[in-house]
């Protein structure tokens, strides 16, 4: 394994991926392969095991377990010797609740791949599981992680833009089709939504973070155009912050390439921050900036590049320091940069929409 160990963590982790077969499964093995604090690496294939398993559906083949990593039962880690330290569920949404609950209530902190559930429900349950357990658990928000989300907050904190009056979002991505519309993603009695519940929940969380308000109402509507699926491919959302700000997110399954158009504006009555975080070209680690707050030193415009710190695995160096961090807020009983608070209120902001667009009336999250 290679990566720098923190010294406040040293090298004695005993670290289990639960599930096998989710979309980012393969990623997480190889960022936790990568971290030198991790000592002994349990993987754990919940689809095997019927008890736990729900009825088959297509998802992502199974991977390899590598030598070096060691499988075991569920049940292995909830007993007091096998136990790890933490957990890392790359899993089903219709799986995460109840594999999440009994690991956390077992005290095992974990980290568990978003959206944590397929209603705020079951996020609700997991939220008190963990107070129950005496120990802390985190979706895989990992964009709050961005170098530019970072300094977007920090500007946004110091009243950079001033009073935020605007917001548009943007989460359009490949089609269905080129996804597989036969992945359990794209079945509502297991994924509990589409889009809106698999990727623009990471928006809906970034908006919260970026702008340290929380969402006041929501309309809009959302569509279902692919056939043979029972989710949103395509949702157009107006909402509102508590802080007064209008704003809009539009998110689909539909480009013919895998990314394109991704990315947030906010702007305010002193400035604005335009950050396209995917483009045609890929990745985007550009902000442009035009501020007129207290700090501003009156020089007009600026183009910022902030670029993620690379390495193996998912989500790269950023998946790497949101592992390593968790870990380091589990153990030293500090807070992480985001947890189940979180990923209830993104919840609630979804299923708000859901109701919106059925009723064609705003409905508070």
């Amino acid at each position: 394994m290679t990566g720098e160990a923190n010294p406040v963590i040293a090298r004695n982790w005993k670290v289990a991926l639960v599930g096998i077969t989710g979309p980012h499964s393969r990623g997480w093995l190889e960022t936790l392969r990568s971290l030198d604090e991790v000592r002994d690496l349990l993987v754990c294939d919940v689809d095997a095991e019927s008890t736990i398993a729900a009825p088959a559906t297509a998802t992502h083949p199974g991977m390899q377990v590598p030598e070096d990593v060691t499988s075991v039962s569920f049940d292995a880690l909830l007993t007091a010797s096998g136990g790890p330290d933490m957990a890392l569920l790359s899993v089903r949404n219709d799986q995460a609740p109840d594999l999440g609950e009994l690991l956390l209530r077992a005290g095992i902190p974990c980290i568990i791949e978003k959206p944590s559930g397929r209603t705020s429900a079951d996020i609700e349950r997991l939220n008190g599981a963990a107070a129950a357990g005496g120990t802390i658990w985190a979706p895989g928000f990992l964009n709050r992680l961005q170098p530019a989300a970072r300094r977007i907050r920090r500007l946004v904190s110091e009243g950079a833009l001033g009073h935020i009056l605007s917001i548009e979002a943007r989460m359009v991505t490949s089609s269905v089709n080129q996804r597989n519309p036969e992945h359990w993603l794209f079945r509502k009695e297991i994924a509990g939504g589409g889009i809106l519940h698999w990727l623009a929940i990471h928006t809906i969380d970034l908006i919260r973070y970026l702008t340290g308000q929380e969402f006041a109402d929501v309309s809009g509507h959302v569509r279902t155009f692919t056939r043979g699926i029972d989710v949103e491919d395509m949702a157009a959302l107006t909402f509102t912050l508590k802080g007064g700000a209008v704003g809009n997110l539009h998110a689909g399954y539909i480009l013919r390439q895998r990314y394109g158009d991704i990315g947030i504006t906010l702007r305010g009555d002193l400035g604005e921050i335009v950050w396209p975080q995917w483009g045609f070209e890929g990745r985007q680690d550009t902000i442009y900036l035009h501020n007129e707050g207290p700090q501003s030193d009156g020089s007009g415009p600026e183009i910022v590049t902030l670029t993620p710190p690379e390495g193996a695995g998912y989500g790269g160096g950023l998946g790497q320091q949101f592992v390593r961090s968790f870990m380091h807020a589990s153990r030293m009983g500090g807070r992480f940069i985001t947890d189940g608070h979180d990923a209830l209120c993104a919840m609630r902001l979804v299923e708000a929409a859901y109701a919106a667009s059925g009723s064609g009336l705003r409905v508070a999250p």
